[in-house]
């Protein structure tokens, strides 16, 4: 017969090795969702986002934010009590790394959600739905109605590293060459070195090409008509993939936004002509 003590002893430490177990199970679950409980911690909310008119712009003279997400998310800031702080501007191109450093808790701006992305990152429910279009020099006839035209070792695309653009290029026309434009030259790099004859094709929203149009008379490019949109969108928020609670948080604002309209006034307001045609707003559930 074993000694009392030592039996307490072998239960004191089957527990004390239980509690470490437990202890090791807790803190890696709560080591998945560190943007959550950074969140929850500092009643903030840190938001990367790049400039995509008209969904986020900057005034160059102010600094200040405006657009369609930056309101989206002030309102999502009034339904929660929780502060967003739009911390720092990256190119659409280091939406993962940003996230995944911890760098900010979300990209805030209004981002294309693909298969390819939603490999590492978690998307919230769509704010908008839109089009993705192929844009042209406006004496450039050779691919209308024709996308497969495209799919050619002749024909260089203009496109943005790591961003849509490159997954379009790359899935739907792979024996085309690609042409990286410059990770500080915006949006409108695509269409300037498509005007300058550095490519033939290049894609993006609707609402850039008329901005760039209006701002470059003379470089106007023109949409490539197929019988179908080229590629058709949701934009969402993004996190890191692993951040369930944060993502349903975003979630729940951005329904509630939906079913009680809110979402489509704030679409409205500024999308312009384009609302209805190039985004459409998500709708209530009733």
């Amino acid at each position: 017969m074993k000694p009392v003590v030592s039996i307490l002893a072998a239960v004191a430490i089957a527990l004390a090795a239980q509690n470490i177990l437990f202890a090791q199970k807790s803190g890696s679950q709560e080591s998945q969702q560190p943007a959550y409980d950074h969140v929850i911690k500092t009643n903030t909310l840190r938001c990367a986002y790049a400039l995509y008119p008209p969904f986020i712009s900057k005034d160059p003279n102010t600094g200040k934010l405006s657009g369609f997400m930056v309101d989206v998310m002030e309102e999502l800031s009034k339904v929660t009590g929780i502060n967003v702080d739009w911390a720092t501007e990256i190119d659409f191109g280091a939406i993962t790394t940003t996230l995944q450093s911890g760098k900010a808790d979300a990209f805030c701006s209004g981002m294309a959600m693909t298969p390819a992305r939603g490999r590492v990152l978690a998307a919230s429910l769509p704010v908008s739905f839109g089009a993705i279009e192929a844009y042209v020099r406006k004496d450039d006839y050779r691919f209308d109605n024709a996308p497969e035209k495209i799919n050619s070792t002749n024909i260089k695309l203009e496109v943005n590293e790591g961003d849509l653009s490159e997954q379009i290029a790359k899935r739907f026309f792979p024996k085309a060459s690609l042409a990286y434009r410059g990770t500080l030259g915006g949006e409108d790099q695509l269409f300037l070195d498509v005007a300058m004859k550095k490519a033939d094709v290049t894609f993006s929203g609707p609402s850039n090409l008329s901005l760039f149009n209006h701002d470059n008379p003379q470089k106007a490019l023109r949409k490539v008509p197929f019988p179908r949109p080229l590629y058709l969108v949701s934009a969402v928020v993004s996190t890191d993939i692993k951040e369930v609670a944060l993502i349903n948080l975003i979630n729940v604002s951005l329904q509630d936004m939906i079913d009680n309209g809110s979402l489509d006034a704030l679409l409205k307001k500024n999308m312009g002509k384009d609302y209805g045609s190039a985004y459409l707003p998500p709708k209530p559930r009733i």
